[in-house]
């Protein structure tokens, strides 16, 4: 579930976006079984085998391709006779999409080859009808978006004290552009007659909601209201072609468009789409600020340096940088996310080699990425060590990679008469930045930016404390949505699990089987973890990991808005959550809190445990082997829930998923991810089989 348009190069296909289909008036899902790809109508929620991908062919972008998640396109025969057996698209493969003539948010697909329309007849889905057969949609993709206007190369953000929506700037550099795509859930499926028995109901579940991050929605007027209504749902429409374009329709038709001074609104009369209400949903940007060993921010105000205090930070814009993921060597998630979410992938091709990382280094390779300032202007370190800022269309010398390193030992200060030196292991760890040509940027006594003398050539290379830079991720992310694309589902509180009592209050548990998105709103901490809160009735409730591994809400005194102590072994270890980001869709999230003991900070150099998230309500702790060795244990009833923001959307999109830094290259030590298996019950969303797994420390 993401946003933004992908890239199949095998194929040549372009995916443009991920929706369901709801079967009228039934109010049911269509549904691809993993068993024989036989298709039915039963889907009561929006999971794995509801999910189809739409791609259009780049040479000849006329129509669509449906593909189902065990990577087989839906196709129709002359006969009326549909099947998923092709892994590849053909003729038979192409689709047109209809869209609803009264904005209703239905659309009818109708054979490119046959002519003849999509239909569940009751006991089969055939594609045999000369009549539109109209089905609801449901989105696919990550709530979370940024609003692009295709016309005017501007971001829409909320304006005028959250009074509207307005397109104003090329670059998203603040909370107000994070926008949500919001829908109206699905009915209960539960108790007699439960589901929806109406046409009418069907179009309202497939009209969507553009809500702001203060949760304030969008009427065709241009203002902006706190519930949603009728006058604040649209139809959405897209065309096939090599970029992905969406259209918003209010109900009586009219299309929403990029008015005076910038402002959305629907334009009375607009019956057909022009230039004006051509929009792109992307993935939002993660801004970020890096702070160094002195304590000091980076700022580019005067020159790229750290120099920049955190009681200056509120007057200084210039010390937030886009993060922008470019690829390269590391953690290989699309492949992973593919390969666990198609049940009958052999293991044999879900064998990924880990490039860039030894089998016994103490970092995560992540890829390359570069750092963009709010001028455009880009991160450059020249081979002469110094730093500027680039020009936004400058390649050469400004891309990086990202090594995240778990601990470190901080300098240490003289004690006693002796002027012995004791360092401190800073368990929250941190980032290293290496250019191409092997070298790591440091900051320098003075605050100045430039690249260390060491070079990373062994496994078992450490960081001094000038090459480990602090990353406050997601700085624009006042909330997010935690999406896993294994389970198919949200990250939110369990429903109907039991209340515990504690010291604290009542505390419950977290697991990832929600179709509805739950708002986690962060707090970012100096030191660069994140703490996750929500609200339960007027009360919030703090996302917490004991050490037993289990993983909770737990009652809070403040709010995300309100700042506590950032102490390092403080009350706030067990809610503490450092964020690894992998690509602009994946990150991963490693407690603070050393699970399986009461330890929290120590000034050993002893490795920390591995850390799998477990069912959503507990942890799988097992001790670190040997750089060599590995491990023997089958995890066959380990249930283990792997949570995305990938807003990535992260973007967020957020994996829990710790267990991969030693992965490594295929021809020795391979990450080898065998078929993953549905079970009957929704609460185990996944069952994994692991061997090969080697600690991260």
């Amino acid at each position: 579930m993401h946003n933004g348009s992908g890239y199949n190069h095998q194929l040549g296909l372009i995916e443009l976006i991920r929706i369901g289909l709801i079967h009228s008036p039934s109010g049911r899902l269509l549904t691809s079984e993993t068993f024989q790809g036989s298709l039915n109508v039963s889907g009561v929620s929006l999971k794995r085998k509801q999910i189809w991908t739409l791609y259009t062919e780049e040479k000849n972008p006329t129509a669509f391709l449906l593909q189902n998640h065990l990577g087989n396109f839906l196709s129709a025969d002359h006969n009326g006779k549909v099947t998923l057996a092709s892994e590849e698209p053909g003729s038979e493969e192409r689709f047109i999409i209809h869209f609803g003539p009264r904005a209703s948010g239905e659309i009818a697909l109708q054979s490119e080859k046959h002519g003849f329309y999509l239909q569940w007849t009751g006991t089969e889905v055939r594609c045999f009808s000369k009549e539109p057969v109209w089905w609801g949609m449901r989105l696919g993709i990550h709530p979370q978006i940024h609003l692009h206007s295709v016309h005017r190369s501007c971001f829409v953000r909320s304006a005028n004290k959250e009074s509207e929506l307005r397109t104003v700037t090329k670059m998203p550099f603040s909370p107000k552009f994070l926008l949500w795509l919001e829908q109206l859930p699905l009915p209960s499926t539960s108790g007699a007659g439960a589901g929806t028995s109406s046409k009418e109901a069907v179009a309202r579940l497939s009209r969507v909601a553009i809500r702001t991050q203060s949760g304030r929605y969008l009427r065709g007027d241009s203002s902006l209201v706190d519930s949603i209504e009728e006058a604040s749902l649209f139809a959405m429409s897209f065309k096939p072609g090599r970029s992905q374009v969406v259209m918003f329709q209010e109900v009586n038709g009219e299309y929403l468009t990029v008015g005076a001074r910038g402002v959305l609104k629907v334009k009375m009369g607009a019956r057909e789409p022009r230039r004006e209400e051509f929009f792109s949903i992307e993935t939002p940007s993660n801004q970020v600020r890096l702070w160094a060993w002195n304590n000091k921010y980076a700022c580019n105000k005067h020159g790229l340096t750290f120099s920049t205090t955190m009681e200056e930070l509120e007057d200084h814009k210039n010390t937030l940088y886009q993060l922008e993921y470019v690829g390269g060597r590391g953690l290989d998630m699309a492949g992973i996310v593919n390969a666990a979410s198609t049940p009958s992938v052999d293991a044999s091709s879900a064998t990924f080699g880990f490039d860039g990382t030894d089998e016994g280094a103490t970092y995560l390779t992540t890829g390359l990425w570069r750092l963009r300032s709010q001028d455009r202007r880009l991160w450059q370190i020249l081979p002469t060590g110094s730093a500027e800022l680039a020009p936004e269309d400058c390649t050469k010398d400004t891309t990086f990679e990202m090594l995240y390193v778990p601990s470190y030992m901080e300098e240490g200060t003289s004690s006693g008469g002796e002027g012995e030196s004791k360092g401190r292991l800073n368990l929250r760890g941190g980032v290293v930045l290496r250019t191409l040509d092997g070298a790591t940027v440091c900051a320098k006594p003075l605050g100045a930016i430039g690249i260390s003398d060491k070079r990373i050539d062994c496994a078992a290379w450490q960081p001094s404390p000038a090459e480990v830079l602090h990353l406050l991720p997601l700085i624009n992310r006042i909330s997010i949505a935690c999406y896993s694309p294994f389970a198919c589902a949200f990250l939110a509180p369990a429903a109907g699990a039991p209340t515990r009592r504690s010291s604290l209050g009542a505390t419950s548990t977290v697991d990832c089987t929600s179709c509805v998105p739950q708002q986690w709103f962060l707090r970012h901490l100096i030191s660069g973890t994140v703490q996750f809160f929500t609200k339960q009735t007027d009360r919030w409730m703090i996302l917490s990991v004991t050490s037993q591994g289990n993983v909770t809400l737990t009652p809070s005194e403040t709010g995300p808005d309100e700042i506590e102590a950032d102490a390092v072994a403080g009350p706030n270890s067990k809610t503490e959550l450092v964020i690894f980001m992998t690509s602009d869709r994946y990150a991963l999230l490693r407690p603070l809190l050393s699970v399986g003991t009461s330890r929290v900070a120590s000034n050993s150099m002893s490795p920390a445990p591995l850390r799998l998230v477990a069912s959503g309500r507990s942890e799988l702790h097992l001790p670190p082997p040997p750089p060599l060795a590995l491990l023997s244990h089958l995890l066959s009833s380990s249930q283990l829930h792997l949570f995305v923001h990938s807003s990535t959307t992260y973007a967020g999109a957020i994996y829990i998923f710790i267990a991969l830094s030693r992965f490594m290259s295929a021809s020795r030590h391979p990450c080898l991810l065998p078929p993953f298996h549905n079970h009957a019950s929704d609460n185990i969303c996944l069952l994994i089989k692991c061997i090969h797994i080697c600690a991260y420390r």
